[in-house]
């Protein structure tokens, strides 16, 4: 399977359990692996054969900004079920969702979710 990749793009977001994280928000990392055919894009050598690397940043972005979740597991699901929605040409989505100043008394470089489905999957809400 082809792959597009974005590696953390930088999202300033108000997800978490705590009222302080909802209220002040905090810096998140999102990083994808987008499974699709890239053969008719390689070829054409087009925008209109693939996904605009851009929008795909923006989708993510909104959709990171469009609510306050308690966990970043429903945030991650989110994120699938939107770019499922959005893009029919996907067929796999890999998302790497970092927290990295996750309020937890502990010193860590981030805390993560790590989630992987396929077009069709009985879990995709």
């Amino acid at each position: 399977m082809d792959r597009i990749i974005i590696e953390d793009l930088q999202v300033y977001a108000h997800h978490g359990v705590a009222q302080e994280e909802k209220r002040m928000g905090q810096m998140f990392f999102v990083s994808l692996r987008i499974g699709m055919d890239l053969e008719k894009a390689a070829a054409n050598d087009t925008i209109d054969s693939t996904l605009n690397y851009a929008d795909l940043c923006d989708d993510v972005q909104r959709v990171m900004q469009s609510a306050k979740y308690d966990l970043i597991e429903t945030a991650a699901m989110r994120i699938i079920e939107y770019l499922f929605q959005a893009y029919v040409v996907i067929q796999e989505i890999h998302i790497i969702l970092k927290k990295p100043w996750a309020p937890m008394g502990h010193h860590l470089q981030y805390a993560a979710v790590d989630l992987e489905r396929k077009r069709g999957d009985r879990n995709v809400w």
